[in-house]
């Protein structure tokens, strides 16, 4: 196994492919306003489709799902179909650096936990085109919680430069022509219960499996890299977190 092959036996397996809850979805999308009765939506790096199905069950509408990754692709064909709302679920396959949308194709960008993928800024402006005047984008971005956190926070996010706070968040939104909805930070629990307890159970276990395996050091380093990125946010949830952002696009 490469290390990727490791990376996705641990994180492709856990309930969610990051900090999120059914409650967080719901009240994001609550905030927004002047709604179709049947949205066609997009749900940017969907992860196994939590969110997703989430999606589909808010609304009658249509939702188009993308993901690079074939399991997470399966995963969410598989979680919508066990909920009864796979006929109005499209799947693509695709890295989201390629989207090329018609303008104006979705009543809804969602993202979340994904847009740094492309980067905040970058990432709201990619999207902007794909979006309907008067429609929405929402995502949810990591973001400072105080000011000056200390160096070994600050290196942590060191791969994620645009890490910011909610006030230079807000600032891009506006200045990419976005009129803000609502903002809220999501609870520590979004960062546990779905992600980093099952991802915590499930560590010692595959140790256990990769022990004394021809790959066995690879295996050991992405859970080495697993814990100190539980111990980094269990001991550091002061400093950061992750925010939703709901926004409108203007013109």
């Amino acid at each position: 196994m490469d290390d990727m092959t490791h990376f996705l036996d641990i994180y492709g397996h856990l309930p969610r492919a990051g900090p999120g809850s059914t409650a967080s979805t719901r009240r994001a999308w609550a905030l927004m306003t002047d709604l179709p009765a049947s949205p066609r939506v997009l749900d940017i790096g969907c992860g196994p489709g939590v969110q997703t199905v989430d999606l589909l069950q808010l609304t009658a509408g249509q939702v188009l799902a993308l993901d690079f990754l074939p399991l997470m692709v399966e995963r969410t064909r598989a979680l919508a179909a066990q909920a009864g709302v796979a006929d109005r679920l499209t799947v693509l396959q695709q890295d989201m650096h390629e989207m090329d949308f018609a303008p104006a194709s979705f009543d809804v960008v969602w993202s979340e936990g994904a847009i740094y993928n492309l980067g905040f800024e970058n990432g709201l402006n990619k999207v902007k085109p794909f979006v309907r005047s008067g429609g929405h984008v929402v995502v949810s971005e990591a973001v400072w919680l105080q000011p000056a956190p200390p160096a070994l926070v600050v290196a942590h996010w060191q791969e994620y430069p645009e890490i910011d706070t909610i006030a230079h968040k807000l600032a891009v939104i506006g200045r990419l022509g976005y009129t803000l909805q609502g903002h809220f930070v999501l609870p520590e629990s979004d960062w546990t219960t779905d992600y980093y307890d099952p991802m915590e159970r499930l560590l010692p276990l595959k140790a256990k499996q990769w022990a004394g395996g021809p790959d066995e050091d690879k295996g050991l380093a992405v859970i080495d890299e697993a814990r100190r990125e539980i111990a980094m946010y269990r001991q550091n949830s002061a400093w950061y977190g992750y925010a939703f952002f709901v926004m409108k696009r203007r013109g």
